[in-house]
């Protein structure tokens, strides 16, 4: 994070914090080693001088006439990020107290990684290591050397702290998290949030990524796709010469910025895969569904068998594509979610959406390829999206679509914690939770609809884990099955 104002980063460090809940704060490592001689003076219980540390902290940035506050910018110029860098480090839940020298070592690796005060090099900007709890310390460090009076700009300094703290959970044996694979969309900012909590409603950029998602996972096509977003959001297009999607942007109706224009998002700054770009190539991905049959009792069994035999094949053949099989069931999810009844619908919200980090592929957020495993989940989900549910619609076709669903859901935990993408892994594993709690509920409610039999086969089937067979299919050969996959975790590092 980056800021203007030293002193007043530090005074909150070392004060009671919004709901009192700094604890002993104190210096844990300084620039310059000395950390007593940098310890705030405490004036009374729980307040502390930290006048003299700010002054210390800033001085380079002083004598270099660097401005302090944004307003000093001069009128006209383009405001600049400000030269204090801050950075919190926190230890999982479940990890042991980390000691106050360990901590200033993962503070040193962090700093010398990002090049912000590289070891053996007296002539780095100055920083302050504040600890006021047992899990976390906190970085501040004005970003001016103190030797040449420079600026200095440390690049990708997200990834080069993502690989300190990486390092640091090993060195220590702290929980493993996964390495950074540039999936995550941009989340909302702070002006966004703030906006949100005003009036009580979702921030606008989550709630179009997922309208967006889900009418991407529905449509079949461009025309489609538009058609499906403009009954929920406002929509505008941008067309090549030959008329094909070159772009899109969204806006929330009534969400408008200090002109009265609506606030428009493109694409591909909701998500990677979300741009017109990514979302030609999936349309491409998969053949369209058949003609559909006369009759709608006719095209819903029809539908619901498909998707049913798509999901049992694309799990047998996981070991060929599992890149593109996770991305594709993320979309049957969300066209699963969206068919079922509005009763249904919670559960099933929670397992796409908490499956949707699991679905992700590394950089671009697909894959460049599907395979024919894939692809038929795809062409399932555009079918099963045209049909919904009806009075027609058996519950043991339902119920074997959920079945099967989940069985593939728990496979891909299992291939995401076998290449250590933990977070994925685990989100994968809330999604089969979810899905199996549904099973569940959906058999007791259609308790009579399905056999004697099926019903506590299902709820069994829909729990466990991928430790064995799973709904009495062999499992695929690639995956040797750890023992479980891991829970939701704490908060990162």
């Amino acid at each position: 994070m980056r800021g203007w104002r030293a002193r007043g980063l530090i005074a909150y460090l070392f004060g009671p914090g919004r709901h009192h809940e700094h604890q002993d704060p104190h210096v844990v490592a300084v620039w310059d080693g000395c950390e007593r001689l940098h310890q705030p003076r405490e004036t009374a219980p729980g307040r502390f001088d930290v006048a003299d540390l700010a002054a210390a902290l800033t001085a380079p940035a002083a004598a270099a006439g660097v401005p302090q506050n944004p307003l000093a910018v001069r009128e006209g110029q383009d405001r600049p990020q400000g030269p204090v860098w801050h950075c919190s480090l926190r230890a999982a839940p479940e990890d042991r107290e980390l000691t106050g020298a360990e901590w200033a070592e993962i503070v040193a690796e962090v700093l010398d990684r990002t090049g912000i005060a590289p070891r053996g090099d007296p002539g780095g900007c100055r920083w302050v290591a504040v600890r006021h709890a047992a899990d976390h310390v906190h970085v501040a460090a004005v970003l001016v050397r103190q030797d040449t009076l420079r600026r200095v700009h440390p690049r990708r300094d997200y990834h080069r702290v993502r690989e300190a703290c990486l390092a640091a959970e090993q060195r220590y044996v702290l929980r493993p998290t996964s390495p950074a694979d540039a999936t995550a969309p941009s989340a909302p900012n702070r002006g966004e949030q703030e906006k949100a909590a005003r009036q009580g409603r979702e921030p606008s950029r989550e709630q179009l990524r997922r309208l967006v998602r889900s009418a991407a996972a529905r449509a079949s096509g461009p025309e489609e796709f538009l058609e499906t977003l403009a009954a929920r959001v406002q929509v505008r297009a941008r067309r090549t010469p030959g008329g094909q999607l070159a772009g899109y942007a969204v806006a929330v109706s009534g969400d408008r910025d200090r002109q009265a224009e609506p606030i428009w998002f493109a694409g591909r700054t909701l998500a990677a895969d979300l741009s017109a770009a990514r979302l030609t190539e999936r349309w491409a991905s998969a053949p369209r569904p058949p003609a559909p049959a006369s009759r709608m009792e006719e095209r819903r069994s029809a539908a619901w068998t498909s998707a049913t035999a798509a999901a049992e094949r694309a799990r047998a053949e996981l070991a060929t594509d599992p890149a593109g099989i996770a991305h594709a069931t993320g979309d049957l999810l969300l066209v699963l979610a969206h068919v079922t009844d509005s009763a249904s619908q919670p559960p099933l919200e929670t397992a796409a959406a908490e499956f949707e980090r699991a679905a992700r592929h590394p950089g671009r957020g697909q894959p460049v390829t599907w395979s024919r495993a894939a692809a038929d989940l795809r062409t399932a989900a555009w079918r099963l999206a045209r049909v919904r549910t009806g009075p027609s619609t058996s519950a043991a076709a339902v119920l074997a679509l959920l079945l099967a669903v989940a069985a593939l859901v728990a496979e891909l935990a299992a291939w995401r914690a076998q290449r250590n993408q933990l977070a994925a892994a685990a989100a994968a594993d809330r999604a089969r939770e979810a899905l199996a709690g549904h099973v569940v509920q959906f058999a007791e409610r259609h308790r009579g609809h399905a056999t004697a039999a099926e019903q506590p086969a299902a709820a069994e089937s829909a729990k466990r884990r991928p430790r064995g067979r799973i709904a009495g299919q062999k499992p695929p050969a690639h995956l040797h099955r750890p023992t479980g996959v891991p829970g939701r975790p704490g908060r990162g590092r």
